[in-house]
């Protein structure tokens, strides 16, 4: 069952230090913090399958930023598949009332996004996040699967 992406925020001892961020579960670790490594190491496993990254981003004095992939339709994040338009519904509810940002397409490499966003990129993290955002795409179908389940 999805948790509301704030049940994995990270304490303030685990923002402040790496070693502590990176020893959470998977899917904590994926879903606060690391959200970034997941989203481009799908894009890297699958190449062709029409996903592309968006950026949650709260507006300034707000938490609440997030990185997903996309088709358009179906969105995936460190809690699996569900429509795009369920993940940013329920975004915006674990934030609610008062929550306020936008969503908007990441169109530069991850550590340039990293970068410009105040994200952490894999190697920010102990050696391994990639390999560890690799393994942890393994427990989930492929998008290909995806489609063929619908028809």
């Amino acid at each position: 069952m999805r948790q509301p992406i704030t049940h994995f925020a990270r304490t303030r001892d685990q923002f402040e230090s790496a070693r502590l961020s990176y020893q959470r579960p998977d899917v904590a670790f994926f879903s606060a913090g690391a959200c970034q490594i997941l989203a481009f190491a799908f894009l890297e496993t699958y190449p062709h399958a029409g996903f592309r990254p968006r950026f949650i981003y709260p507006t300034p004095g707000f938490d609440g930023s997030h990185v997903y992939v996309t088709d358009g339709q179906t969105a995936f994040d460190a809690q699996g598949y569900l429509s795009e338009a369920g993940l940013l519904r329920r975004h915006h509810a674990a934030y609610a009332p008062y929550w306020q940002g936008g969503v908007e397409d990441i169109t530069v490499p991850m550590a340039e996004f990293c970068a410009a966003n105040d994200h952490a990129a894999p190697g920010y993290f102990p050696p391994g996040a990639w390999e560890r955002a690799l393994a942890y795409l393994a427990q989930f179908p492929e998008p290909s699967a995806l489609a063929l389940s619908r028809n």
